[in-house]
């Protein structure tokens, strides 16, 4: 998986997936690094472990709003509210 896969699982872009590797040192390891760029990838085997440290992260902003990046979004109807 590339870091747009691991960033699909939580509706979020590989941009985002890159700046949770840079700015949580928990994040988990890539099993390889690819080309001259280095790009990292994981394991399927590891989605379990990922989703994990997903759940675990602190959520950000106000109380009982999703975190960025959890893959809940809202409806037109929510948003009018």
């Amino acid at each position: 998986m590339d870091r747009a896969d691991v960033g699909a699982m939580f509706g979020v872009t590989a941009r985002a997936v890159a700046l949770w590797q840079d700015r949580h040192t928990d994040f988990p390891k890539p099993d390889i690094e690819l080309g001259a760029r280095e790009l990292p990838g994981w394991l399927p085997k590891r989605e379990a472990e990922i989703r994990a440290w997903h759940e675990a992260r602190p959520g950000q902003g106000a109380p009982g709003r999703p975190k960025p990046g959890s893959g809940r979004r809202k409806t037109g109807e929510e948003r009018a509210k």
